[in-house]
């Protein structure tokens, strides 16, 4: 099991996005700056719950088969006066969930930068669920930023081969 190599390939594949209506391409972070300071639309991707069975062969050899809950928030925080910030920010939340549902599976590995462990990905986003928080102001009357938020929770399945 590597969350870090999972946490990892995420962030490649969240990194630059762009929605419709303009704005600046996501950035997607492992390890995030602090929350609600960024102007561009950022992406959060955190470890969650998961669990893992072995899947024993003869001679030995087996796999373990783990699948993880991954969560990524979004948040963009928008100027005062700023135009189609709603419709910007789901059409983000839209761009990010297909890009989680698409991943081409079957062949990708993925490796784990600390340990070198190497890790098999089977399944992306299959079950997928969000929450579109609803927007707050930010700021002093008259001159409030527009802050959205979105949580994306997805299930991540990989194998891992022993001998």
């Amino acid at each position: 099991m590597s969350i870090t190599a999972i946490q990892n390939y995420l962030q490649t594949q969240l990194q630059g996005l762009e929605g419709a209506y303009g704005g600046a391409p996501l950035e997607a972070w492992v390890d995030p700056p602090t929350p609600g300071t960024a102007e561009t639309p950022q992406a959060y991707i955190l470890a969650g719950d998961g669990e893992g069975k072995r899947q024993t062969m003869g001679g030995l050899a087996g796999y373990y088969a783990d699948t993880h809950q991954v969560y990524v928030y979004l948040e963009w925080m928008f100027p005062p006066g700023a135009q189609n910030a709603n419709l910007a920010f789901t059409n983000l939340m839209d761009t990010a969930i297909k890009t989680i549902r698409t991943n081409y599976l079957g062949a990708i590995f993925i490796t784990d930068p600390a340990t070198g462990l190497q890790s098999q990905l089977l399944v992306i986003g299959d079950k997928l669920r969000y929450k579109y928080l609803p927007q707050r102001n930010i700021g002093e009357a008259g001159q409030e930023w527009l802050d959205y938020v979105a949580q994306i929770i997805f299930e991540v399945q990989e194998k891992e081969q022993y001998s």
